[in-house]
C-alpha cells in the first residue's frame, strides 16, 4: 500500500470516527415526547419553562389543567396575567437558545390574539387549543430542521479541520 493511500485511509477511518461520535452526542434519548426536536439545550431550556409555568401558576392562581371546566368563550381567574407570564418565560428561555426566535414571537402575538377572541366569544378555546398545539408543532418541525442544519455545518467543519490535519502531518517530513 502507497503512503498516500494510508493517508486516505486513515482520513476516512478519522471521519467515521468523528462521525460516529457526533452522531452518538446529538441522537441522545429525548427526555419527553415533546422534546424529541431540540438539542440538549432546547431540552434544558423547555425544562426551565416547565419550572417557570409552575411559578406562574403558583402566582396568579390560574392552572390550565383546570380550565377544562370553565365555559367555551370564558377566560378564567388570573388567566391573561398567567399567560404574560408564560410569554415572559419562553422569552427569557427558549428564544435566546434558538435560531428562530421569529417562529417564537408570532406564536406569543397569536396566542394573544386567540385569548382575546376567546374572551370576546369569538373563538373557543378548543379551538385556541388546537391552534397552539398546532404552532407547536411547527416550532418543533423548525427546531428539527435548525438541529440538522446545525449537525451538517459541525460535520462539513470536522471533516475540513480533519483535511487539513493530514495535509499539514503529510507535508511535515519534507519540513524539516
Amino acid at each position: 500500500m502507497k503512503a498516500g493511500d494510508n493517508a486516505k485511509a486513515s482520513l476516512q477511518a478519522a471521519i467515521a470516527t468523528v462521525v460516529l461520535a457526533v452522531v452518538t452526542a446529538a441522537c441522545g434519548a429525548p427526555s419527553a415526547s415533546r422534546d424529541s426536536a431540540g438539542t440538549r439545550e432546547i431540552v434544558k431550556a423547555r425544562g426551565q419553562l416547565d419550572d417557570h409555568m409552575a411559578e406562574c401558576t403558583k402566582r396568579y392562581g390560574y392552572d390550565p389543567e383546570a380550565a377544562s371546566k370553565l365555559g367555551s368563550n370564558v377566560l378564567g381567574s388570573g388567566e391573561r396575567e398567567w399567560r404574560g407570564c408564560v410569554y415572559q418565560g419562553i422569552e427569557k428561555y427558549l428564544m435566546p437558545g434558538t435560531l428562530s426566535p421569529d417562529v417564537y414571537r408570532r406564536a406569543i402575538a397569536e396566542d394573544r390574539k386567540m385569548t382575546e377572541a376567546v374572551a370576546n366569544g369569538e373563538m373557543t378555546r378548543a379551538q385556541r387549543q388546537a391552534r397552539v398545539q398546532q404552532m407547536l408543532e411547527e416550532i418543533d418541525r423548525i427546531e428539527e430542521a435548525n438541529q440538522a442544519k446545525l449537525q451538517t455545518q459541525t460535520m462539513q467543519r470536522l471533516e475540513m479541520e480533519m483535511r487539513q490535519d493530514m495535509m499539514r502531518r503529510s507535508l511535515s517530513p519534507l519540513l524539516r
